[in-house]
């Protein structure tokens, strides 16, 4: 999926400032980074995220150093977790999801954090939409990056407080592309075999006719 050219350039006005900024102004850039991987039974989704812009961080950062350690992690991650994942809606067709897991990866800690939520749904064949609520819980500003993956097909999005949902649609189905290419195919000898039966009565004629004018000259 196309990036819109407003949103196309607020990426790169983003990407400008993590470039130049200092390297603690480039932790706090207003960010996060949704990962939608879809497979035969479960959809995996992976969000990566500051929690220095969270609304309510004074609550999870109990030493006040504006990051999340591990210490920090293990007391409010699961909390944490789950009132993320509650601000990201997901639907397969028309079925809202509910995540069978939720919780925070304990592997990333500082200034970035990830939380993974599993769904127990097979949306390969289903458009899925995401509609965000995170400028809730950060600010107006904040810009989340998605990349959904579906088999061999990458779409990409980016969602604000202006454009708050979008929707994948998944790739076509192997047996209908097959009909498609069968059927062009058999477009094209069909007319392979007019332009052939075309040719071979335009020949009779014309040899009709020469016989003709040679039997009366």
């Amino acid at each position: 999926m196309k990036l819109k050219f407003r949103e196309l350039t607020l990426t790169l006005c983003w990407l400008l400032l993590a470039c130049f900024a200092p390297p603690a102004a480039a932790h706090t850039l207003p960010i996060s980074y949704l990962r939608l991987v879809v497979q035969a039974d479960y959809l995996h989704m992976e969000l990566v995220f500051n929690p220095f812009e969270l609304t309510f961080m004074r609550e999870l950062d109990e030493n006040k150093d504006a990051e999340l350690d591990p210490n920090e992690l293990a007391a409010h991650g699961q909390a944490l977790a789950e009132r993320v994942a509650a601000a990201i809606k997901l639907t397969a067709g028309d079925i809202p999801l509910r995540p069978e897991t939720t919780g925070m990866d304990p592997d990333l800690n500082g200034h970035h954090v990830r939380l993974r939520a599993h769904y127990k749904v097979d949306a390969r064949r289903l458009p899925l939409t995401v509609e965000s609520d995170l400028a809730a819980l950060t600010s107006s500003s904040h810009l989340t990056q998605v990349t959904y993956l579906n088999g061999s097909q990458q779409q990409l999005a980016q969602l604000d407080s202006r454009s708050r949902k979008v929707t994948f649609q998944p790739p076509a189905e192997p047996e209908a592309a097959g009909a498609r290419v069968g059927l062009g195919r058999r477009t094209a000898l069909g007319l392979e075999l007019l332009a052939a039966a075309v040719l071979v009565a335009a020949l009779g004629a014309a040899l009709r006719w020469r016989l003709r004018k040679h039997r009366n000259p």
